[in-house]
Parts: C-alpha cells; sequence; structure tokens
C-alpha cells in the first residue's frame, strides 16, 4: 500500500531557547539518581510518560516508573541531548546518546529519541511535559549487566 499522508514540510522551525533551558534542566535532573520528585514535577500532574514497554500517567505512576529505572543494574547516568527537531512551538523530537554506569562496573553507551509534547503552565513552574515518550534499546544495557 502506498504512502497517503501529508508530505512533511521541509521549513525548519526554529528551536525555542525556553525548550533548550528546560533540557538543560530536565537531563541535569535526570543523570541525579536522588532527585526522583523534582523528575516527576517537570511533568505536568497528568502527564503521560513511556519508556521502552512502561507507560505511566499521572504523578504517582511517574514517580514510581522514575524510581524504579533507579533500582535496577544502573547507578549512573549521563545523557548527551545532541539534536532538537520541532514539530511546533510546543512539540518536538530529540535525539542524543546516554552513559550508562553499571553496578558491575561496565559502562554502556545508547543511543535514545524522544518525543515531546510541553504545556507552558506560567508562573515559575513554567515549561511542563504533558506527554514524553522515550526510544531506545534496552538490550545492551541488559547484556552488560549479565557479564
Amino acid at each position: 500500500m502506498a504512502y497517503k499522508g501529508a508530505t512533511p514540510s521541509t521549513t525548519s522551525l526554529p528551536v525555542s531557547p525556553r525548550i533548550v533551558a528546560f533540557y538543560e534542566r530536565f537531563y541535569a535532573v535526570s543523570d541525579n539518581p536522588d532527585l526522583h520528585e523534582e523528575y516527576a514535577r517537570s511533568l505536568t500532574p497528568t502527564a503521560t510518560l513511556t519508556m521502552g514497554t512502561r507507560t505511566a500517567k499521572g504523578y504517582d505512576e511517574i514517580l514510581a516508573v522514575r524510581k524504579a529505572i533507579w533500582a535496577g543494574p544502573i547507578i549512573s547516568r549521563k545523557h548527551v541531548l545532541e539534536k532538537i527537531f520541532p514539530f511546533s512551538e510546543n512539540e518536538v523530537m530529540v535525539y542524543g546518546t546516554v552513559t550508562y554506569g553499571l553496578k558491575n562496573g561496565k559502562e554502556v553507551v545508547v543511543e535514545w529519541a524522544g518525543r515531546t509534547v510541553f504545556e507552558d503552565q506560567g508562573g515559575d513552574d513554567g515549561l511542563k511535559m504533558k506527554f514524553y515518550q522515550v526510544y531506545l534499546d534496552s538490550a545492551p544495557v541488559a547484556n552488560a549487566a549479565k557479564e
């Protein structure tokens, strides 16, 4: 069957400095194993977070997923955000790498991508994610953790 959707635009949209600043803060928080609540507050109270096969809706479920990803074989994370691809002023795709430090002393670098839909909360909170989905291959970490 032939593709029948709209042809994607080749127009390049600028990346908002607010989004760049948000990601700088967010990935610093994401890489800190002690900032579970701050991580969960980066999303709206009714947000959806999907990481691989795990989907969480709302603050409590997102907080539980956040704690669970730090309870396994990974003891450190270092995200490097390589590119941001805006679809609109509040929806972007991101691409980067993450270096995982494992309990067994191994280190694994994995490419990842993510889709974010932002909501402007105004006030001091500013931008928050109302939807965030991360795409990555978890097999390299699982394999290295077994060795």
